[in-house]
């Protein structure tokens, strides 16, 4: 289920990711970091994960994009862009909080489809700024780009994108996976140190344990501290 050593997991003929943040390279260069536009890398990379995991479909849990509130100039060139890059069949973006009048950006509404949540068999995915009604065994959702923070017998300090894995209670107790953010540009959050998730799903998280992006499972959160 999860892409061995990617921020990726596919279900049935779908491969699935979180926070791509298309734009977030422009809004960089403003601080002064000259970056590329990555639309040719991401997009080369998600077509080669298509064949990979031999799925046809790709499902975004939002934050497609990044500017909040508006549409930057580079989304506007960048996320049609990107849509037309991608050789899957079905493109289903689930809103994010960065994800506003999205819909305005997409050229083929029959390929690319916006939506709250989406399900595929016992799967239901959302961005995980919302609430979400749903008798799913299984929530994913990513806007919280969770990471791991180590320090190495040298005193080096660095976060590494990790899965977090959980119980939730909703309508019945749910499992919850929380997605890393797909695009590393728009950075980690090292839940070992905060011990806290955002928005009103993750928040209520329980038994949460972190897996890295090659199948390290690391235990139960609450255990896994900076020494």
């Amino acid at each position: 289920m999860f892409v061995y050593n990617e921020p990726a997991m596919f279900v049935g003929d779908y491969l699935v990711i979180a926070d791509l943040h298309i734009g977030i390279s422009r809004e960089i260069a403003k601080s002064g970091v000259s970056l590329p536009s990555q639309i040719a890398k991401l997009s080369t990379k998600l077509n080669d994960m298509k064949k990979q995991t031999n799925t046809k479909n790709l499902i975004v849990a939002g934050d497609f994009k990044h500017s909040i509130p508006w549409i930057s100039y580079a989304e506007q060139r960048e996320v049609p862009e990107l849509l037309r890059r991608l050789d899957f069949e079905k493109i289903i973006i689930t809103k994010g909080n960065h994800d506003g009048r999205i819909e305005t950006l997409i050229e083929d509404k029959l390929r690319v489809k916006v939506k709250k949540s989406f399900s595929v068999g016992n799967y239901i995915f959302t961005h995980g700024h919302r609430n979400i009604s749903t008798k799913k065994g299984t929530i994913v959702i990513g806007h919280n780009h969770p990471g791991v923070k180590f320090r190495d017998r040298f005193g080096a300090v660095y976060v590494e994108p990790a899965w977090i894995l959980g119980k939730v209670k909703l309508e019945k107790t749910h499992s919850l996976i929380i997605m890393p953010a797909f695009n590393e540009l728009s950075g980690k959050e090292p839940v070992n140190e905060t011990k806290q998730f955002m928005g009103p799903i993750a928040k209520h998280i329980r038994e949460a344990r972190a897996v890295l992006l090659d199948g390290t499972d690391l235990g139960s959160l609450r255990d896994i501290t900076l020494k």
